[in-house]
């Protein structure tokens, strides 16, 4: 493991091989060696397939070349902290679907609306001061028929 994110891993292990192109990009392949190198893109589709950055850290220890044991860390901490980096910029985000309410004709028919949402506990995000709301998909039909009814009184 080199500190510009290239692996030069001394196998000619399929298996090994075959651990290795699920977190790196493969460049090139000769008798008893492959060279790859690890990319933002190779890190993420292997967080997509489940395989987490401390997995792929340990993998790569525990294969390291034994004159890489002599180094204090095994792996550049530049290489370690890049692969961990990547795995908190993938899950700082959740997705869920949701419905947008915006057309509320005051402000008291909002907060009506909002505090409806949340004591349901569906409101995933509003904004009072344009009047815009996003209630999960899950609770969408309840607050709807709610706000139907308070429409009509």
């Amino acid at each position: 493991m080199e500190t510009n994110f290239r692996v030069l891993a001394y196998t000619d292990s399929q298996l090994q091989i075959s651990i290795l192109s699920l977190f790196c990009q493969l460049q090139y392949r000769f008798p008893n060696m492959v060279v790859g190198t690890i990319t933002r893109e190779s890190i993420h589709q292997a967080l997509i397939n489940g395989i987490t950055a401390e997995q792929i850290l340990s993998f790569l220890r525990l294969h390291a070349h034994p004159q890489m044991l002599a180094n204090n860390p095994i792996i550049p901490p530049t290489v370690t902290d890049q692969i961990r980096l990547w795995e908190i910029e993938r899950n700082r985000l959740q997705f869920e679907e949701g419905v947008l309410y915006s057309e509320f004709l005051s402000a008291s028919d909002f907060d009506k609306v909002k505090r409806y949402a949340e004591d349901l506990g569906v409101l995933s995000w509003s904004n009072p001061g344009r009047r815009l709301m996003v209630v999960t998909q899950y609770g969408h039909e309840e607050v709807r028929r709610f706000w139907r009814r308070q429409k009509n009184n």
